[in-house]
């Protein structure tokens, strides 16, 4: 059952648990080409995203906002757009006369002290009120244009004043969203959602469950936007996106998805139609217990050729996994063991049935070992058993490659470049590595990363390891060659 949530107008639709869940995505043209911007929305809303965010890097940019709105209209596009905001409040009161929802980052919409590593008390209660003053500058502007808020925290851009307090933990991006919310609920504007987004699936996972449970407790019941920030290219990025956003959805939490995967945004809106229809299949889902995320092994994978003693009897160590209603039939085994070993006929269930299924269970602790039947050892989804076990952090049995969907601040081709790091490092299990556009994310999620390549300039970027610098404005195509590099000096590879 959702979570009963607030109904938010947004232009002309509305978010809340009283309506279905919307699809939206970004653009990750230059927003100052007009005409590219403009057709890049239109392809989305073509597709059935419902809202589409743009980038607005300066006031030319913000400007530009009101003419690609315009153009939209005057093509027959009246659904909203939404501007992205860092860095600058200024601009995002500028942004709000053009738009229908504004998206502020908490962790950099003020920063008075960005030397900082630690903070006083005072510091701390100074950068407070900062936020409070520009929020209430904002505020006229907001309510006289009808726009929307979002406040939209990520780990990658986390504010160091939280991180100094709480440590670089859910609680940090959770106290980052409800400090933010605070704000604009005690100036009377309740037209909010809320985000909380990071590269890891389990930590996602976590820090909205922990969010929810505040708000709650709190009585502030804003509807919820879920997405995994870099989720990645390809079936890997499907993968995260569906485990967490899935069992979230699964939670009753989220009313707006995204998912953010790295190309050409158009290719989110299927995936995240698919999530939608997939969760909705397991839908009423029954009492299941969570289990604190403290396994002292790995989970197995087994397939026949492991499984050949001749006493051994399957049945007794594994239950089979049915398609239909499968967690009423794991709540129902659940009710006499802590843990199961499930049996699972990978052709009758698709990928975005086994990513959720199994996510949730090693997620949540409850799934121990699972026995694939399958008639083709080289299957496909064996492959992809073994990548869903990667991303919710239970065994790394591959090079991990962090990669952001990109935006209009992404200067160079980072498809191109994510792809030639997959290929090249791909053989080095438990080695993450994170190719990010730009530098709202990219320096914060080399916290998370060995190594990564973040864009900082036309077709240029830096190089990071163990989250320093090591190489500066290396052009794009010969980025790849100098990572390798960098990596080989520093004993990654």
């Amino acid at each position: 059952m959702r979570r009963k949530t607030l109904q938010i107008p947004i232009g002309n639709i509305l978010i809340g648990s009283e309506y279905p869940i919307i699809i939206q995505s970004m653009t990750n043209t230059l927003t100052s080409d007009i005409q590219s911007t403009v057709n890049q929305c239109i392809r989305l809303f073509d597709a059935d995203a419902k809202l589409v965010r743009i980038t607005a890097r300066n006031l030319k940019e913000a400007e530009c906002l009101k003419l690609i709105k315009n153009d939209l209209i005057n093509m027959g596009y009246e659904l909203p757009i939404a501007a992205d905001i860092h860095f600058n409040p200024h601009l995002a009161k500028v942004a709000a006369n053009y738009v229908e929802k504004i998206r502020i980052n908490p962790g950099n919409f003020v920063n008075l002290f960005p030397n900082n590593k630690s903070y006083t008390n005072e510091q701390y209660k100074l950068e407070v009120d900062a936020i409070k003053n520009e929020i209430e500058k904002l505020l006229p502007i907001l309510v006289a244009n009808k726009v929307a808020v979002r406040i939209g925290v990520n780990k990658g851009s986390l504010s160091q004043r939280l991180i100094d307090k709480f440590g670089n933990t859910t609680e940090a991006l959770v106290e980052s969203a409800i400090e933010n919310v605070k704000i604009f609920n005690k100036l009377n504007f309740n037209n909010i959602v809320i985000s909380i987004k990071t590269s890891s699936v389990y930590e996602t996972i976590a820090a909205n469950r922990l969010l929810v449970s505040k708000l709650d407790k709190l009585g502030l019941y804003y509807p919820i936007h879920l997405g995994v920030t870099e989720a990645g290219i390809d079936k890997e990025g499907i993968i995260k996106s569906s485990v967490a956003i899935g069992n979230l959805l699964l939670d009753g939490i989220g009313d707006t998805i995204r998912v953010s995967l790295t190309g050409d945004p158009v290719k989110e809106i299927s995936v995240a139609e698919t999530i939608i229809k997939t969760y909705q299949k397991f839908l009423p889902l029954p009492p299941m217990p969570t289990y604190s995320y403290t396994l002292e092994n790995a989970p197995k994978i087994f397939t026949i050729n492991d499984l050949t003693t001749e006493h051994l009897d399957l049945n007794n160590l594994f239950i089979d996994l049915p398609k239909n209603r499968p967690f009423d039939f794991i709540a129902n085994k659940l009710k006499t063991v802590e843990q199961v070993n499930i049996k699972i006929d990978i052709d009758k269930f698709d990928l975005y049935e086994l990513s959720i299924i199994l996510g949730r269970g090693w997620i949540d602790g409850w799934l121990k070992d699972v026995y694939l039947v399958c008639d083709n050892l080289k299957n496909e989804k064996v492959n992809d058993v073994y990548q869903i076990l990667q991303v919710t952090g239970k065994k790394k049995l591959l090079t991990e490659v962090i990669s952001c969907p990109s935006c209009g601040r992404t200067m160079f081709d980072i498809e191109s470049i994510t792809r030639q790091v997959k290929k090249r490092f791909s053989i080095y299990p438990g080695l993450t590595l994170a190719v990010m556009g730009c530098i709202v994310n990219g320096p914060g999620e080399m916290r998370e990363a060995q190594a990564g390549i973040v864009g900082n300039g036309i077709n240029k970027a830096d190089i990071y390891v163990f989250g320093r610098v090591v190489a500066k404005n290396i052009p794009v195509d010969k980025v790849v060659d100098e990572f390798e590099k960098q990596l080989k000096i520093h004993n990654l590879i």
